[in-house]
């Protein structure tokens, strides 16, 4: 660089000469113009670029990289080049050069155009060999973020900007930060015309209905979408294109974020001991990192498998919240159904809020171990929801499920029995002085959550993984869906809203096909889906039948007894209840089943205490209702 800038500079000097003399001139008859000689010309040829040279030097312009130099770096050029003619005119005029006074400011312009300019040719070539190869995206919208991101991308070795997408038609055939902008509508054209392999979308600039909206209307390309972190995360140094992630089905399944309410949020966390039983599995866990989010005094894990405890309290003690603040994290190693475990756990660590979500969930797991779910299921919720009892807990909150609402199967019928149990032990509080007992017993029963342990979405994303086929057990099957942070969100806010033995129904949205679902990730992978249709297709989706214990479709509801809150996607319902002597009775009965106990003793039990339960793998249900 320093050998072209002196060439070339040393051209624009004689040039800036030839221009101040009105004509070509030969440099030996150079003294004509003022009375210079031909040493003083050449002298003034030499000294001009080794002045503006040790001034770009100076200014450490020799160390900036080609391929990424910009505007600032031109203005720093313009202002080198502009202090090295002032020191070249002081120069010449200290030692009385007979150099035209008017050949500096020609030669500042020269200068400044000729160092600017090679830079730029530099810099065009490289960038020009590097598009050959990038990979085309298109940007969606025209908001702040994602220009910046198109400029950020424009120095990039893997993408390379071409355009931006936007719904308006008011900003068709303009172009923003040198980039056209193109129309919706347009995009089939684009893509094929210049060859387009992904199109950008930045989280949280767009609103998740606008964001469907697009997805909907690129639906023929939504393998190509991709979701683009904030822009601050660049300039902190912690994303990297690399971390640009596909679109998800979390994204498709048109449910617009719920709106929290702060208050709710903190009202049984907020300075508080907080003890999340079943901490390792996927909703306990993720209650443990939203409650660091709302300042405990303490958290309190309990969790049955060594390997979940030890991955989340790993978790849990990197997050910066419990790092910069004096909360308090303890982890304990054990069962529900262990009394004595539980109990020395309450009486040491004066616990006010239990988020109850130790539970045996696995429907055809727990169809062939019914005593396993029995014994965690209803006699884990009987022991820690009486612990808490005895030692006067503030709140206590039951993860239920939408299957526990007319169950056909075990899993669903203990998940029933456990709400049973809270509802009898809300009843003897509230026959209790008011000054003896503040505990307040309830439950929330919401759908099926995307990624967690027992969601068909892992099942689905692992079987398109190994190439397929996709297993869906019928066509006609339909699930509510919510991602998992937005249940355990409205949870904890189900749980401020407690007065004592509430059954909470989460808005759980409009519900989706099974077998839609499956489609829609075999699509979203790049994959396309192999039928009669399309028999060179890559993924095939089998119909298996339904499972023992599986349902058509999941209800939130058992009668038609529903009441409003204060939260627009909570609500409560007036179910039934068993008296205290009714649970103990029952209780009873289901301790007296051994491990060699036949199904239908299990199934007659659970039959007899809860209502709905209709078990589609006994032929003895007529029996049933005989000795009911």
């Amino acid at each position: 660089m320093v050998t072209t800038d002196f060439v070339s500079l040393a051209l624009m000097a004689w040039v800036a000469l030839v221009l101040r003399g009105d004509g070509f001139f030969n440099i030996n008859d150079g003294y004509k113009l003022s009375g210079a000689s031909p040493q003083e010309l050449y002298q003034f040829i030499i000294v001009a670029p080794i002045i503006t040279i040790a001034v770009l030097l100076k200014m450490r312009l020799y160390r900036s990289i080609i391929r990424y130099i910009n505007v600032d770096t031109y203005v720093k050029i313009s202002k080198a080049c502009l202090i090295s003619v002032g020191l070249l005119a002081i120069g010449m005029i200290s030692f009385e050069m007979p150099i035209p006074r008017f050949t500096y400011p020609i030669y500042f312009i020269l200068a400044t155009t000729s160092v600017i300019y090679i830079r730029y040719t530099a810099s065009s070539y490289l960038a020009f060999k590097n598009i050959m190869k990038k990979r085309n995206v298109l940007m969606v919208g025209t908001h702040e973020e994602s220009i910046q991101i198109a400029e950020f991308l424009k120095n990039n070795d893997q993408l390379q900007p071409i355009g931006f997408i936007v719904s308006a038609v008011n900003y068709e055939k303009s172009s923003i930060a040198e980039l056209p902008v193109y129309n919706v509508s347009q995009t089939n054209n684009i893509i094929i015309k210049r060859d387009i392999e992904e199109i950008l979308i930045i989280e949280n600039k767009i609103t998740k209905k606008e964001t469907l909206e697009i997805i909907k209307q690129l639906s023929p390309h939504q393998k190509l979408i991709r979701k683009v972190p904030d822009i601050s995360d660049y300039a902190s140094g912690k994303i990297q294109v690399s971390d640009f992630k596909r679109i998800d089905i979390e994204d498709l399944l048109g449910r617009v974020a719920i709106k929290t309410d702060p208050f709710l949020l903190k009202s049984c966390i907020e300075n508080k001991t907080v003890m999340v039983t079943g901490a390792g599995g996927s909703i306990g866990s993720e209650l443990a990192r939203q409650i660091i989010q709302h300042n405990p005094k303490k958290i309190i894990l309990l969790e049955q498998s060594e390997y979940f405890l030890y991955k989340i309290d790993n978790e849990v003690s990197n997050i910066d919240k419990i790092k910069n603040k004096s909360i308090q994290l303890k982890s304990f190693l054990g069962s529900v159904t262990d009394d004595d475990f539980v109990s020395n756990i309450f009486k040491s660590e004066m616990i006010d809020t239990v988020y109850h979500a130790a539970a045996n969930k696995h429907v055809p797991l727990v169809e062939d171990n019914p005593i396993s779910a029995i014994k965690t299921n209803i006699f884990g919720t009987k022991v820690v929801a009486e612990n808490a009892l005895i030692n006067n807990i503030e709140n206590f909150v039951l993860i239920s499920s939408d299957k526990a609402v007319r169950p056909t199967n075990i899993m669903g019928a203990t998940k029933r029995f456990a709400e049973l149990i809270l509802q009898s032990m809300q009843d003897k509080v509230d026959k209790m002085p008011s000054n003896q007992c503040k505990t307040k017993f309830c439950m929330v029963r919401f759908g099926n959550v995307l990624d967690t342990s027992g969601s068909v979405v892992p099942l689905f994303r692992n079987q398109i993984k190994e190439g397929g086929p996709v297993t869906v057990t019928d066509t006609r099957v339909i699930r509510y869906f919510m991602t998992i942070s937005e249940a355990t969100e409205l949870v904890i806010q189900a749980g401020s809203l407690s007065k004592g033995g509430e059954v909470f129904l989460l808005d759980m949205g409009e519900p989706m096909s099974i077998l839609s679902l499956a489609k829609e990730m075999i699509r979203l992978s790049g994959k396309e889906i192999k039928d009669e249709a399309n028999p060179d297709g890559d993924i095939e989706i089998v119909i298996t039948g339904l499972r023992p214990g599986e349902k058509l479709y999941e209800e939130l509801l058992i009668g038609d007894n529903v009441s409003k809150t204060a939260h627009d996607h909570i609500m409560y319902a007036n179910e039934g209840k068993l008296s205290v002597e009714e649970i103990n009775r029952f209780i009873q009965d289901l301790t007296n089943l051994k491990s060699k106990s036949s199904i239908n003793e299990v199934q007659k039990i659970l039959y007899q205490s809860v209502e709905g339960y209709s078990p589609n793998k006994t032929e003895n249900i007529i029996d049933f209702k005989a000795n009911s």
